[in-house]
């Protein structure tokens, strides 16, 4: 009985995970709708889902934290909670990046031409779609954590390309803008695109953070 109701918690653990990190995507798009232009309420949802993030990683943090206090959980169960305490940082972190998009998009009074615009929002869609891969492996006991090690390896693989290639396009996209910040005329909107490249490389970094604490987790239906 004790034992079932310790699973339970595991999992309640688990799925708190999952939802604050389809908080944090919610977030990301919130974020990608204010570069965009948004509408008036775009800014306003983005602080509510970033006020949300920052209660769900108190709420598992202290779940965890009950869990290894009151179970003393081993081997699989430990990796599974320690995981989770590092994913969720991530995703305060990737919150964090997000709502800082959101911040000084806003303060945009001016964007620059639409293919640089076309451009960083490709970026950010692709970022956005990296995070919800990354989450994927959290999802269920069927996906990792309960995927063979060498069905793991691949997934992580996957995630590092993608994560490769959102840098690559960062990089091009910030020398672009480094060169525009030096014509004439104001460059402010070139450097607050440069600070939002650079946050998207961060938030499909700590992406790829999110999928390797998920394969390192143990799955629930096996643990010792």
């Amino acid at each position: 009985m004790a034992r079932t109701h310790y699973m339970q918690e595991l999992e309640s653990v688990r799925q708190n995970l999952i939802q604050m990190g389809e908080t944090t995507t919610a977030l990301l798009t919130e974020a990608l709708h204010v570069l965009a232009g948004g509408d008036s309420g775009s800014a306003e949802r983005a602080s509510e889902l970033e006020a949300r993030t920052d209660h769900q990683l108190r709420t598992i943090h202290d779940q965890c934290l009950s869990l290894i206090t009151l179970q003393a959980p081993v081997a699989r169960d430990a990796r599974l909670v320690t995981g989770i305490l590092d994913a969720i940082v991530d995703l305060e972190l990737i919150g964090d990046y997000a709502y800082e998009i959101v911040t000084i998009s806003g303060s945009m009074e001016r964007r620059p031409p639409h293919p640089i615009m076309n451009q960083i929002s490709e970026i950010g869609r692709k970022t956005c779609e990296a995070l919800s891969t990354a989450l994927e492996a959290w999802r269920s006991d069927e996906t990792a954590p309960g995927l063979p090690v060498k069905a793991q390896e691949e997934a992580i693989k996957e995630e590092a390309i993608k994560e490769e290639a959102i840098r690559a396009e960062c990089r091009t996209l910030y020398g672009k803008l480094a060169q525009l910040t030096s014509a004439p005329g104001d460059a402010m909107p070139y450097v607050n695109l440069m600070l939002i490249c650079r946050h998207f490389e961060r938030i499909s970094r700590h992406a790829v953070c999110v999928a390797e604490q998920a394969a390192g987790a143990a799955p629930l239906s096996n643990s010792q």
